[in-house]
């Protein structure tokens, strides 16, 4: 089988639903999705009697091989990655952050990219009163939107390995360089690593070898 990698994702407003509710909602739309998708990429029913766990609960099509998929939900967004390679997909919402959780992930390279050349950041030499400041540091548009960029990168990988997180994210590390209108991603694990911004969202994928990649948006759900 030729090496095919297609990721689904649909938009999904709260419609004032309770948080219960909505989550419900989403693992509705991930199942259609999926259903969906199953029938397009491999030409068989998904059914969720045929779903098993991994050991840290990655979700694994168990009577076949190379059929593999992921899924992933932020507020507003359901994504669903179906190959017949292993696959990780992570969905985030850009929103508000603080700079413990950069410094916690990342690397001191990333924390760089993330918070800026101009604003290099090494609370391990500065004083206890500074350290505490940038504690309580809340990180600026353009930092959000490249924590969230490298965050979504670091989910796809160990959602990919069916790690989880007993994987330490500051193991999988991230450069990303965009020249002439394009991009590229290198880590410091192996894998096959394709992003897209769509509005306020970021989807990182990660595949376990070079694949032809192909993006849907599904609006009949």
């Amino acid at each position: 089988m030729e090496s095919q990698t297609v990721v689904y994702y649909t938009f999904c407003l709260k419609r004032g639903k309770t948080p219960k509710d909505y989550k419900k909602y989403q693992r509705e739309l991930a199942d259609k999705i999926l259903t969906y998708g199953f029938q397009e990429q491999f030409g068989i029913s998904y059914v969720k009697e045929h779903v098993m766990l991994g050991e840290h609960g990655k979700p694994i099509w168990k009577t076949q091989n190379n059929i593999c998929f992921n899924v992933s939900n932020t507020a507003g967004l359901v994504v669903c990655a179906l190959s017949n390679l292993e696959v990780g997909v992570d969905a985030e919402r850009i929103c508000m952050a603080r700079f413990p959780v950069v410094k916690h992930c990342c690397q001191p390279s990333e924390i760089s990219y993330i918070m800026g050349q101009s604003q290099k950041i090494s609370i391990e030499h500065e004083s206890k009163k500074a350290a505490q400041e940038y504690h309580k540091l809340e990180l600026n548009a353009n930092q959000r939107q490249r924590f969230f960029q490298l965050w979504t990168l670091k989910e796809s990988y160990i959602k990919m390995t069916g790690d989880g997180m007993y994987f330490p994210m500051r193991e999988v590390s991230f450069t990303v360089e965009n020249e002439d209108g394009g991009q590229e991603i290198s880590s410091s694990q192996q894998g096959f690593f394709v992003q897209r911004r769509i509005g306020k969202y970021w989807i990182s994928l990660c595949v376990e070898e070079q694949t032809a990649i192909e993006w849907q948006e599904l609006s009949l759900l």
